[in-house]
């Protein structure tokens, strides 16, 4: 029996991505729990917070039970962040994955995850880790009940699948139980940014340069331009969201009314969870949280060894599977801080040495 024996008959209708996808980034969920974390601080906003949470969509999860790995109980908490490469260009007019993520039937083939994200918050809520899966990674994929269908790109699970076939992909994975799952889609990176007043982000020959929503998609969507193809543009993504983190919770956004609720308002319109990540659950992870600054938040990529080309999926990302497996153990241990120092070339470096 080959690798591509148990393929789905809905994998003809997904297409290795040819052209540089539009570019939604899906951590920004993360980012607006993390500042409005630090908001409720403040006089007055726990009202506006309760009352832009309350905008977040909501997505079941089908994957059964018996085909999911046991939480680990150590307190640490791990949040599967997806993006998709939707909008009017490939899929007409008022177009969202986060509309069609809340629906009972996932539109097969519809979308391409264009980033995968696995975020680990340590048990003490002192430090995230944002760990980039490249799309490209040829690992087994999983359906929306569980079942392994196929050994291919990481992003064909989500547009085969759906956000459940995406998470007990990740979950099979990196064995790794993951609690949350949260999607957004390129209109609301775009809102997002601007309802920030747009960011200055660090571009290697430019120095500090400040983008619109518009502007942004560009920097963090080029690939083809890049010395490193896709693995620079995980790297552009990383340090956009680095800098959009240090935008959001500055002074300038905290202590501006106006500001604030938009830019609560701008994140909560335009992300979907799981339906089992309550509101006050949400609440009660930005409480806990409040203190983390941009600095305490850690981006890398998994370990890998370069591509490769199949016969079917085309080109691919080899995963090293033994350095990943240390990484996911120092997760599953809640001990990723000692991991990262061990392994620094895994991690975002400055500003000035993205390409």
């Amino acid at each position: 029996m080959g690798k591509h024996d148990h393929l789905d008959p809905a994998y003809e209708l997904y297409q290795p991505e040819r052209e540089p996808s539009s570019k939604l980034k899906p951590v920004l969920l993360i980012v607006g729990i993390i500042a409005a974390i630090s908001l409720v601080a403040g006089a007055g906003t726990a009202y506006w917070l309760n009352s832009s949470l309350s905008n977040i969509k909501r997505i079941g999860v089908t994957v059964d039970d018996e085909n999911r790995p046991q939480p680990t109980g150590d307190g640490g908490l791990n949040i599967l962040m997806l993006g998709a490469d939707a909008g009017d260009k490939r899929n007409g007019p008022g177009t969202s994955i986060v509309k069609d993520a809340t629906k009972a039937d996932w539109p097969t083939g519809k979308y391409r995850s264009d980033a995968t994200m696995l975020v680990h918050i340590d048990a003490d809520r002192e430090h995230a880790y944002v760990v980039s899966i490249p799309r490209d990674s040829y690992v087994p994929i999983h359906d929306q009940t569980g079942e392994k269908r196929d050994t291919t790109k990481i992003n064909a699970a989500l547009s085969i699948y759906g956000p459940s076939g995406a998470l007990s992909t990740v979950e099979n994975f990196s064995g790794q139980r993951i609690d949350h799952i949260a999607m957004v889609d390129w209109d609301g990176f775009k809102a997002i940014t601007d309802a920030v007043g747009g960011v200055t982000v660090t571009v290697r020959g430019q120095g500090k340069t400040k983008m619109n929503g518009e502007e942004a998609l560009d920097y963090v969507g080029e690939r083809k331009k890049l010395p490193n193809g896709d693995f620079d543009r995980a790297k552009r993504q990383q340090n956009f969201l680095r800098a959009l983190l240090t935008k959001v919770i500055e002074r300038g956004t905290l202590y501006n009314p106006i500001k604030l609720k938009r830019t609560l308002d701008s994140m909560t319109k335009n992300v979907a969870v799981d339906d089992g990540w309550s509101t006050g659950a949400i609440r009660s992870l930005a409480l806990t949280m409040r203190d983390i600054k941009p600095r305490d938040v850690t981006f890398l990529t998994i370990p890998t060894d370069g591509t490769d080309s199949d016969p079917i999926a085309g080109s691919i990302v080899v995963v090293d599977e033994a350095a990943c497996q240390d990484l996911f153990d120092a997760m599953a241990a809640d001990e990723m801080g000692a991991w990262v120092d061990a392994n620094g070339k895994t991690k975002l470096g400055r500003p000035d040495d993205v390409n």
